[in-house]
């Protein structure tokens, strides 16, 4: 049998790529995202080795390591510890201290050395990999025979089949024959539009309608029966058969949804079933790349009934797993026939170019490197991975628009290297798609106050290559894929960012409107405007500036910054919490510092106590000097005054666990 190893990891993201990795490399797998859970199916079937993240949302890891230790069944069993909150090495010398575990892996997680760690401690020896996806669902009299008798199945039947009525009778923006046109090719020409509304797939008798928001596909409805949970359930092993049989015997009886009776008999944990409704969403719209006749209508502004969830996958992602499951070698030399013999050029506009189709580390460099330099035979015989998975990249990358043929090659290649795309390079401290909304506007106010040549980082005689190397390192970490989950506000400024980032490439890399925008530079250098003032004032410059030194932690000059930018507005509270933060920040072990910070923290809020930002900061500082109920509190005002901060409910959660 293969080796399991059950994932426990907070973060859906993370957590959905080390069980892809690991289920490649032959091992069967679980996950949960809490501790409670996880405990529950240690006890249910023990693992062979654990993937643990140190903070979970229910509170710390250390208590599922302590659970394993404590059981003679798991006492020996290989802990991976996930240090998703790195917290210096006295945390991991603790860690293996107590724990003894295989090993302590800190942010930002490498996927391929924890791979090669855990198959030095537990090789999968030849076992038979677990699939990837659902292609088929189990058959049989126990299962469509129980689906046709639930109740819940035929009125959501009745509502896609009223549903598909209303929309067939609208005047469509959008449609055509599944005949003519692929549904990744439908997926791409919405997603290029971005715009929202509902798209109903016809081949009768089947009846499919998919909603999407601003030109993301967000949930699915179908009126095939035979797409049930529970099935979906068992193909992953998430439950066991006799689970099964006992949950649709309870539905029949009390008229219940399958999930919350599988939660209630402890059967399954609420990460696991939102995952396995999200894999059911995925496998009534991956179905739609099957079909090869039918027919499609887009209508747009129509939204989606309220869903427990909705679908995570990009369109180009979507599109990846679509051509997976169904484009057969036929289907696959059809799309990538026109690149015969030809370069294999990335699309012009980056908004399809940098598309987010695959977290595999190992794929985001092969894609990477396609960029105009070779042509398609020797983009595939010098492919990084297996020839058969370039090719299907190729394939879902061509669907999605990413890259077109040329005749000729685009540009010299660039060196793009894994270390180039990672977010470390873009001198900020975590991940962009993270950052709050101060933190990005704070980066769109600095792009703003500078010139194209310092917005991309590159020379005023920099090559094209260099340029065209320096936006597509930037822009694909403020790409709109990245922030499809966050607020409307964020969303705003991230598109910005982005716009901000192409108007600078639009003019560095041609070298005509390069040469007329340097003469420009040079002639406002000689010739200031008269009364020309910076962009928000001299305060908001200088105050960004100061973003800029905390963000590189360079402290000292942060609290310059500040105090330049509180003497020239002393009533903005905003610039008085950032020089508190400052000040504590410069010296955390100096209680002098510490005291000095808290009195500008306590300022800021006196002069404006409704300002959410400022009651975070003052909760990041009792948070960091151990005051997690003065904490709690200034955090619990801050999502009062603005509701949605989901990293703040996240750390309340985890002071409260921790107190």
């Amino acid at each position: 049998m293969a080796p399991y190893v059950l994932v426990v990891q907070s973060d859906p993201e993370l957590g959905r790529q080390i069980g892809d990795t690991l289920r490649e490399a032959r091992y069967e797998m679980s996950s949960e995202a809490e501790g409670a859970w996880a405990k529950r199916s240690l006890l249910v079937r023990p693992p062979d080795a654990v993937v643990l993240d140190t903070s979970l949302a229910d509170g710390s890891g250390f208590s599922v390591a302590e659970a394993l230790r404590k059981d003679p069944d798991t006492r020996n069993v290989p802990i991976f510890f996930i240090a998703s909150r790195f917290r210096g090495q006295g945390h991991a010398s603790e860690a293996r201290r107590r724990y003894g575990p295989a090993e302590y892996l800190p942010a930002p997680l490498s996927l391929d050395t924890l791979l090669a760690t855990l198959l030095s401690r537990l090789p999968p020896k030849g076992a038979e990999a677990s699939p990837l996806v659902v292609r088929d669902y189990p058959s049989g009299p126990s299962f469509s025979d129980t689906a046709q008798s639930d109740t819940a199945q035929k009125e959501e039947k009745r509502q896609v089949e009223r549903a598909a009525k209303e929309l067939a009778s609208a005047d469509p923006e959008l449609h055509g024959s599944f005949a003519r046109q692929s549904f990744a090719r439908v997926l791409k020409r919405i997603y290029a539009r971005r715009v929202s509304g509902a798209l109903l797939a016809q081949r009768d008798p089947i009846k499919k309608i998919v909603f999407f928001q601003d030109g993301y596909p967000v949930s699915v409805r179908s009126n095939v029966l035979g797409e049930c949970l529970g099935q979906i359930l068992l193909s992953q092993k998430l439950i066991s058969k006799k689970a099964l049989d006992e949950s649709l015997r309870r539905m029949k009886e009390d008229k219940r949804q399958q999930g919350s009776l599988l939660i209630e008999m402890g059967a399954l944990s609420p990460y696991n079933l939102q995952r396995a409704l999200i894999a059911q969403m995925e496998a009534k719209i991956c179905d739609l790349f099957s079909w090869k006749a039918g027919s499609f209508g887009f209508v747009e502004g129509r939204q989606p009934r309220g869903e427990p969830v909705r679908l995570e996958k990009t369109p180009a992602a979507l599109i990846l797993e679509g051509i997976r499951r169904y484009y057969n070698e036929e289907r696959q030399n059809a799309v990538l026939a026109p690149f015969a013999g030809q370069y294999v050029a990335p699309d012009l506009d980056p908004l399809r170019r940098l598309q987010d189709l695959s977290g595999d580390p190992a794929e985001r460099r092969f894609i990477a490197s396609v960029d105009g330099s070779r042509r398609l035979e020797a983009v595939l015989e010098t492919a990084p991975i297996r020839i058969k998975r370039a090719r299907l990249l190729l394939v879902a990358m061509s669907e999605a628009g990413m890259i077109e043929p040329a005749r000729t090659a685009v540009r010299q290649k660039p060196d793009l290297s894994a270390e180039m795309l990672s977010p470390e390079n873009l001198g900020q401290d975590r991940n962009p798609e993270q950052m709050t909304p101060d933190e990005l506007g704070a980066v769109l106010e600095t792009l703003r106050a500078q010139t194209h040549f310092d917005v991309l980082g590159v020379a005023a005689d920099s090559e094209i290559v260099a340029v065209e190397r320096a936006y597509d390192r930037l822009a694909r970490n403020f790409h709109p894929d990245k922030f499809r989950f966050r607020a409307d506000d964020v969303r705003l400024i991230a598109q910005r960012i982005f716009e901000h980032l192409g108007e600078a490439h639009a003019v560095l890399h041609d070298k005509g409107s390069r040469r007329r925008y340097l003469a420009r530079l040079q002639q406002e250098d000689r010739e200031p405007l008269s009364g020309a003032v910076v962009p928000g004032g001299a305060a908001e410059k200088v105050y960004f500036m100061g973003v800029e030194h905390l963000r590189a932690r360079r402290y000292h000059d942060a609290v310059s910054a500040f105090r330049q930018a509180v003497q020239l507005a002393p009533d903005n509270a905003g610039y008085l919490g950032a020089l508190g933060w400052a000040i504590y920040r410069e010296a955390p072990a100096d209680a002098a510092a510490a005291e000095a910070g808290l009195l500008e923290l306590q300022r800021a809020v006196s002069l404006n106590g409704k300002d959410p930002w400022v009651r975070v900061s003052l909760g990041r500082f009792f948070a960091e000097t151990k005051r997690p109920d003065a904490a709690i509190a200034e955090f619990e005002v801050a999502l009062k005054l603005s509701p949605g901060f989901t990293d703040i409910e996240e750390e309340i959660r985890r002071l409260r666990s921790e107190t």
